[in-house]
């Protein structure tokens, strides 16, 4: 038998109540919240571990079971300090289960466990559509019944409207077809002119089929006269910054009659109200509107009418203006320069193949001389302009020159020269031509000490601070403050 002296034990025991015993951690503490179902996503959430085995956490580990497959696949891995996670791409038909794991440098807990989770079970059929059915773009054989969406999706979009029709002698209705997303109503076609005809309505989401919708109303083809079907065809055809353009085609049908024009509106994407822009000729299948707000969505829409009464619209998607502006492309080459007279030159160049989608607004001219670093905007023209001519330029000077175009947005890219200009010594026939150029053409800019300030604004007395926009890229600019005071020395 080993005995121990009371010494050893002691320090044995010691020696074990300091050291550090490791695990992998507990598993994180339920129950697992499941919240915020859609129809094709939940939230899950859950607590830290009681214990996390001595060591940090490093992660936690999130799996789903789907019923249909019988399978765990893993879904996310996520940092120790997130414990709400949000799962994705579920199907409103399946049933799940979910499971969270924590880890550490040692090794992964054991899961905790949600309950059951069915989204269908979240969810209801929509309400049935509703009344009134009312019809236009009547014709001998055709017309379009419209009607009210169905007060309550159940908590999910409705998917499409379903259309049955029957003969007003017969029993069974048979399926015409479905109508895209929210849309309320459905052109009916190859009919027999003064047959009598019934319809069913369905609605439907992601959970199924509501009650259906079943007006008395017999419907008899070519026997009246009603308001048109909608427009066709409508498009954005053309954008700026500030203005839209649409087309459109004539309706299917006229309702009986003839069309007496078309009804343009606009709104805001999340205003509820709709402005009315313009009404316009049967003739016309073209419409621009100005002045719209940059940095602004909008949605359009047109309206056909006749003698009855207005059409249901047709309606453009949503456009958003600022992604459609932007600068210039830069003017085209070649970049033509010409003597015109004593140290004076003419330059010309090509219109930008892009305006950006904003309409031009001019080019502005700079030039530098090559013994110095910094550029000079020396002028700027409007558009058609295309030329621009340079004075008192020093002889035996080389100069590098570029164009930017302008439109709202800003300054595109320069056209730069290719080499230097040498300008080379006058003669008295190059003065004679310059007086003609000049004469002819006054956008003009002179590059002498005495007159290359320009005057940039004029401010109040009691201002003491000024901001310049639109400044050339790279380059150097040079300011001059002076005090205009009338009676200062009276």
């Amino acid at each position: 038998m080993l005995l121990l002296s009371s010494d050893f034990s002691a320090r044995l025991q010691s020696r074990i109540s300091e050291s550090t015993i490791t695990d992998k951690p507990t598993p994180p503490q339920g129950p697992m919240d499941v919240t915020n179902l859609e129809k094709d996503s939940a939230t899950i959430s859950w607590r830290p571990p009681l214990d996390d085995g001595g060591v940090e956490l490093t992660k936690y580990l999130i799996e789903k079971y789907e019923m249909s497959s019988m399978t765990w696949t893993k879904i996310a891995e996520v940092e120790p300090l997130v414990t709400t996670y949000s799962v994705q791409s579920l199907q409103m038909s399946d049933e799940y289960l979910f499971r969270v794991y924590a880890q550490n440098s040692i090794g992964k807990s054991e899961p905790l466990e949600s309950k059951n989770v069915s989204l269908k079970a979240s969810f209801k059929v929509p309400s049935p559509p509703r009344a009134p059915l009312e019809v236009s773009g009547m014709s001998a054989t055709s017309f379009t019944i419209s009607w009210q969406a169905s007060a309550s999706d159940g908590g999910s979009s409705i998917i499409e409207y379903i259309v049955e029709m029957k003969e007003s002698n017969r029993r069974v209705f048979k399926k015409l077809g479905a109508t895209k997303g929210a849309v309320t109503n459905f052109a009916v076609n190859y009919l027999e002119k003064d047959q009598g005809y019934n319809f069913k309505i369905t609605a439907r989401n992601a959970v199924g089929l509501s009650e259906p919708f079943l007006p008395e109303d017999t419907i008899t083809a070519g026997a009246r006269i009603t308001t048109p079907s909608p427009p066709r065809n409508l498009e954005i055809s053309d954008t700026t910054t500030k203005s839209a353009t649409i087309t459109w085609d004539a309706p299917e049908n006229t309702g009986g009659t003839e069309l007496t024009g078309y009804i343009i509106e606009k709104k805001y994407e999340y205003m509820p109200n709709w402005e009315r822009a313009a009404t316009l000729e049967p003739s016309v299948h073209k419409f621009t509107f100005e002045n719209l707000r940059e940095k602004t969505k909008y949605v359009f829409r047109v309206m056909a009418e006749n003698s009855v009464g207005v059409s249901n619209p047709a309606v453009t998607r949503t456009l958003d203006l600022f992604t459609y502006a932007t600068v210039p492309s830069p003017p085209t080459a070649p970049l033509e320069i010409r003597t015109i007279g004593p140290n004076a030159i003419v330059i010309e160049w090509g219109i930008p193949e892009s305006d950006g989608g904003s309409p031009l607004l001019g080019y502005n001219i700079a030039i530098r001389d090559t013994r110095k670093t910094m550029w000079m905007e020396v002028g700027r023209v409007a558009v058609p302009t295309q030329k621009f001519t340079i004075r008192d330029l020093q002889e035996d000077h080389e100069y590098l020159i570029r164009v930017f175009a302008r439109n709202e947005i800003g300054l595109s890219d320069p056209l730069d020269s290719d080499e230097p200009f040498r300008v080379l010594p006058s003669t008295d026939a190059d003065a004679e031509e310059f007086k003609e150029v000049t004469d002819r053409e006054p956008t003009s800019y002179s590059t002498e000490t005495t007159t290359s300030w320009l005057r940039d604004n004029s401010m109040d007395a009691d201002i003491h601070s000024y901001s310049r926009g639109k400044l050339l890229q790279k380059n150097e600019y040079f300011f001059k403050i002076w005090c205009f005071a009338e009676d200062l020395f009276k």
